[in-house]
């Protein structure tokens, strides 16, 4: 986890979540009229972290107690319903949190406070997941790392909070398996010809640009410069919250000049629309599980395109620092999780001449 000061009070904490991915969060830090130093979440928006720095600014400089609502002597439950109600409410994955809290609660029960929690609850909870069963098949693990994820957060926003000392540490599956993975160049043919022509599109853009899903559903024409051929990305467009700058390919451009000529605008100026209207990431998820079965991949994600623009360009030969220049990736730890080879991949190494880029 990476933390750092961006603004007077305003703080961001980076961290990754199973997937290898950065997530972040904002915090409003300031010693207050008591000289107490306080610590307030302040979502994952950096327009509503400002605000809500303001707000506690003001309650500060009318010498508010913020110590007369704090509670005491929490359960999980308690503090779970706190949580979703105070800190999970902007959250894209509100509906999967509801659902990981009520596991957590369940399993941890009612006769165990929050300030009681050890690894071993964890771990109780983990085994516990681990053996239930949901639609005749075990929990996965990889679903238990989702609950564990939400917990871990929970904890440190109690620790935050004072609500307890010191958050018990989460240690997640972690689980090695075929979610992290890159698409076959077969793969990604037969995906495309199932497709329906708005998905294609959308896939085709991921398949050249490495972008997240909700940075191509936000992506606008002011953002796209066909003639120079390339997408620039602001700092609040990326999940990292760091401006980048991603090549046009061949490809891509035909894809943007097709879009573009059929003179269908949206009012808000989005690229990928439906109708004249924003294409958002839950409104083409339905057509993506359809295309994925029909092409026989099933449990493919669409964050798999992902993975696998950066192992083809890693197989081109293309430096590392160029690539993660393209995908926004901080670390070389990350990125190592979206550089997937398969096994003739592997052998191409020693039987085929060494592939050099410029």
């Amino acid at each position: 986890m990476q933390e750092q000061r961006i603004e007077k009070h305003l703080y961001e904490r980076r961290y990754q979540i199973a997937t290898g991915e950065w997530s972040r969060a904002y915090y409003v830090r300031l010693k207050d009229w008591k000289g107490v130093r306080r610590v307030w979440p302040a979502g994952n928006n950096l327009k509503t972290a400002r605000a809500k720095r303001a707000e506690y600014e003001h309650r500060n400089a009318l010498r508010e107690d913020f110590d007369r609502d704090k509670v005491q002597g929490m359960t999980p439950a308690q503090w779970g319903e706190r949580y979703l109600k105070t800190y999970a409410k902007e959250k894209r994955s509100l509906v999967d949190d509801i659902r990981h809290v009520q596991h957590l609660c369940r399993v941890l029960g009612d006769n165990i406070l929050l300030s009681k929690i050890t690894r071993a609850h964890v771990e109780q909870f983990k085994q516990t997941r681990k053996a239930e069963a949901h639609r005749g098949r075990l929990v996965s693990e990889a679903t238990i790392d989702r609950s564990l994820e939400v917990f871990h957060h929970m904890l440190r926003l109690a620790e935050d909070e004072g609500i307890i000392e010191k958050a018990p540490r989460v240690v997640l599956f972690r689980p090695d398996n075929a979610r992290e993975r890159a698409l076959t160049g077969e793969e990604y043919q037969r995906l495309l010809e199932v497709s329906f022509l708005h998905l294609r599109h959308i896939v085709i853009c991921a398949y050249e640009t490495g972008m997240r899903a909700g940075e191509i559903s936000k992506l606008t024409w002011d953002k796209t410069d066909l003639k120079a051929g390339l997408i620039r990305l602001s700092a609040e467009d990326t999940k990292t919250n760091a401006k980048r700058v991603i090549p046009i390919s061949p490809a891509l451009y035909e894809v943007l000049e097709i879009i573009r000529k059929e003179k269908v605008v949206s009012l808000t100026g989005h690229v990928f629309t439906w109708q004249g209207k924003p294409l958002g990431r839950q409104g083409w998820y339905r057509s993506w599980k359809t295309a994925c079965r029909k092409a026989g991949l099933e449990g493919v994600r669409f964050h798999n395109i992902r993975h696998t623009f950066v192992t083809r360009k890693v197989k081109e030969g293309w430096d590392y620092k160029r690539i993660m220049a393209i995908t926004g990736h901080k670390t070389f730890a990350t990125f190592q999780r979206y550089n997937n080879p398969s096994e003739e991949d592997l052998k191409e190494v020693v039987q085929s001449p060494r592939k050099i880029a410029g």
